[in-house]
């Protein structure tokens, strides 16, 4: 059902109806299943068949139609208008040139070789321009057989056959920085923890492709050959020397002959992670500028630049904006083709905000939160231990003191300290076991607010002492700010009444963030 869902939500993001043709016509199961999915009537195949055959039974047959709906939708998806001014000149080219290159290899099918050739020759030049490499390797292999068997002229086959060895020397150093990154973030995706493993890789890596950087300077060459350089920096959270890294990326993509959208938002994203971490937040919002102009909505790009901006609204106290940002992201069509770890992210996030309005900093969210829930949803960063399950704990002992569920919380003290001992001791993580520290304090102190600060005293002097701009961790462990919340789990054993609105502080961090 998801690739059907996919699918009529793109057709339909471009105006697209593939079936209109049968509107009105009589009954037609495939038109019934084709408009149940695009309003929502139909999130999975159970659904569609009991609503279309009355039963289960009718699964069989629903099986075919749903299978030529499927075809029916693919073969709609080439009348997607690919010229329309949300695409980027190089969008347009790119789609353009391979279209060209499939007119191409039809005509060569029909034996047009004369009209075939004189395409191929104009796309090679354009291809060139756009490195488009793969592209290029494969019209120079098509033109050295059409110069070599076809027509033997010699001269012009030494030519595009000195083109296919150079694409293919580009196209083998941009596989190696291809798979060099991607061998990188499968060891990173899913778990936060830094590790030392890795930043040596990290560093391995970038020495074998900083020789071919020097050589080549394609696009995609160039996009992961930074991002390995710049993972040098940011996995030891080396923000300082990230962000300068960052502008050298940027000024190399700006001086590309056409707007290279996605590495420029990559490191736009980037630099603006990195200004977050130094606490420059003007700076920040100018990233996020940047970054909102390059993005289409509703890409994997936009869905975490959404997130890092809400993580900046909450570190500048502007909550007011926050519920709204959850909200767009989460609401979003295309939330549910998120991969399940960036889903888990959204949803701490989610419950964070839901802290929020239990705390009388925002307007109380009016969907009910349940904690036991939330754990089951996020079995991908639970297990993730000195990483983004800190901030599960966390948010979960906020929420029983919140809600003032104290023997739950005292059921919660000893495997609290276990997992402290076990998994926070790194100094990657030294922020975090001081603030678990002193929420443990709280019902250690019987709950009462005078017995609680004098025993929490040293471990809010520690965590001062390591300001979060120089903490090592990455951003998703402290969604917000230990010392905001430990105010705000103090505030709670008062009663509502006793919370303080941190929104309304003056700092002089909280400048307008409106893009």
């Amino acid at each position: 059902m998801q690739d059907l869902k996919e699918l009529v939500l793109l057709l339909l993001q471009h105006n697209i109806h593939p079936l209109k043709h049968l509107v009105g016509s009589g009954d037609s199961k495939m038109l019934a299943l084709y408009e149940g999915i695009s309003n929502g009537s139909f999130n999975s195949d159970v659904e569609a068949a009991e609503a279309i055959y009355g039963s289960i039974g009718g699964s069989s047959s629903y099986r075919s139609f749903k299978s030529d709906l499927r075809e029916r939708l693919l073969g709609s998806v080439f009348d997607i208008n690919t010229n329309l001014d949300h695409y980027s000149d190089y969008q347009k080219a790119y789609y353009e040139c391979h279209k060209q290159w499939v007119m191409v290899r039809f005509l060569t099918g029909q034996n047009a070789n004369t009209i075939a050739l004189s395409i191929a020759n104009k796309l090679l030049r354009q291809s060139e321009k756009l490195d488009f490499t793969l592209l290029c390797m494969d019209i120079a292999s098509y033109l050295r057989i059409q110069y070599g068997l076809r027509e033997s002229n010699d001269k012009r086959y030494k030519e595009v056959n000195q083109k296919f060895q150079y694409y293919r020397d580009v196209y083998d150093a941009e596989n190696l920085a291809e798979e060099l990154y991607t061998s990188l973030i499968v060891h990173t995706v899913n778990n936060r923890t830094p590790q030392k493993k890795i930043v040596a890789f990290a560093d391995e890596a970038y020495q074998r492709i900083a020789p071919v950087l020097e050589r080549f300077y394609t696009y995609k060459l160039h996009m992961y050959g930074h991002m390995i350089g710049l993972m040098r920096y940011t996995l030891v959270n080396d923000h300082k020397r990230a962000l300068n890294y960052c502008d050298t990326a940027i000024r190399i993509f700006k001086n590309r002959p056409y707007e290279a959208r996605v590495p420029l938002q990559i490191f736009y994203y980037q630099h603006l992670i990195c200004n977050i971490h130094l606490r420059r937040f003007e700076d920040g919002k100018e990233s996020a500028r940047q970054c909102i102009n390059l993005m289409q909505e509703g890409t994997f790009n936009w869905f975490k630049y959404m997130e890092l901006y809400l993580y900046l609204l909450l570190h500048t106290h502007q909550y007011g904006e926050v519920p709204d940002v959850l909200a767009e992201a989460l609401n979003h069509p295309r939330f549910e083709f998120l991969p399940d770890n960036a889903k888990e992210i959204w949803r701490i996030y989610e419950s964070y905000v839901y802290y929020l309005g239990a705390a009388g900093q925002i307007k109380p969210t009016k969907q009910i939160f349940k904690l036991a829930k939330f754990i089951n949803e996020t079995p991908i960063a639970s297990k993730d231990k000195s990483g983004l399950n800190i901030a599960i704990i966390t948010i979960k002992l906020l929420i029983l003191i919140q809600n003032r569920r104290f023997s739950q919380l005292l059921d919660e003290v000893e495997a609290t300290k276990q997992y402290c001992y076990r998994h926070l001791r790194g100094n990657s993580t030294k922020r975090s076991y001081y603030f678990i520290k002193m929420l443990l304090q709280i019902p250690l102190g019987q709950f009462d607010r005078k017995l609680i600060e004098p025993k929490a005293e040293s471990y809010l002097l520690k965590l001062k002492s390591i300001p979060l701009q120089v903490a090592n961790q990455t951003s998703e462990i402290e969604i917000i700010p230990y010392e905001d919340l430990w105010e705000l789990a103090l505030a709670s054993l008062e009663g509502p009444a006793q919370a303080k609105n941190l929104s309304t502080r003056e700092t002089s961090t909280t400048a307008s963030l409106t893009i």
